[in-house]
């Protein structure tokens, strides 16, 4: 990461954290958050995943020896050593004093993905312990099939042990208990399906549109409708 100024000026608004396994809708949630007004990152991969905080994600899970795909919770010597203000400063890429104050000025609501937050969230909470986590899963078999269709698409990260059924199923499975054990955080912890989502369901949408004070139903229409 390029150095910026790592002081914080005022208080870090609480972020949105997304968790949850791989394929199971994280990019399509985020999508739709960002266009209701969550701000997901100014620089963000193909997966739609905030690059600063993705590689903080991948370093701490590789000092763990693990990787999403040998996922560990990491031990606090692990974690990332970047403040939460040079991580929030990087994610809007607020360069300079200048830039951050007038980034305080805004009412800013903001946030990322990645399905390695599902094991690393312990570290995120300790930066920004007012976090909201939204848990988005999706059905097993789904998770499954799309897991090993992408497994032979070129350009995507391909391994062997995925084309094993029942390789990803425990995969999956691992995901869904680290997700799990987060809901003691009570009201700043939310819980949806992929299928809800997709489907618009009433009751789903009008929880998150609580949960998060923005208007989505619309936003999440128009992205399904263009996919």
């Amino acid at each position: 990461m390029r150095q910026i100024q790592n002081t914080q000026l005022l208080p870090i608004p609480p972020p949105y954290i997304i968790i949850g396994m791989h394929r199971s809708g994280t990019s399509l949630l985020a999508n739709v958050l960002e266009k209701s007004g969550i701000f997901m990152g100014a620089h963000k991969d193909h997966n739609y995943e905030s690059i600063p905080f993705l590689s903080q994600n991948q370093e701490c899970l590789w000092a763990t020896n693990a990787n999403w795909l040998e996922p560990k919770t990491p031990k606090p010597e692990h974690y990332t050593p970047y403040s939460n203000a040079f991580l929030f400063y990087q994610h809007f890429k607020a360069h300079g004093r200048w830039a951050q104050l007038k980034l305080h000025c805004k009412i800013v609501s903001w946030g990322w993905k990645d399905p390695r937050n599902t094991f690393t969230l312990p570290m995120w909470l300790g930066l920004f312990p007012r976090a909201r986590v939204i848990h988005i899963h999706r059905q097993q078999k789904d998770v499954v099939k799309s897991l090993q269709q992408r497994n032979h698409k070129t350009g995507e990260v391909q391994d062997e042990r995925l084309n094993d059924l029942g390789f990803c199923q425990n995969l999956h499975q691992q995901y869904i208990d680290a997700a799990n054990s987060y809901q003691d955080l009570g009201n700043r912890y939310f819980e949806l399906t992929y299928e809800d989502l997709i489907q618009a369901k009433a009751e789903t949408i009008s929880a998150l549109e609580h949960f998060t004070g923005k208007k989505i139903l619309k936003n999440l229409q128009e992205t399904v409708h263009t996919k």
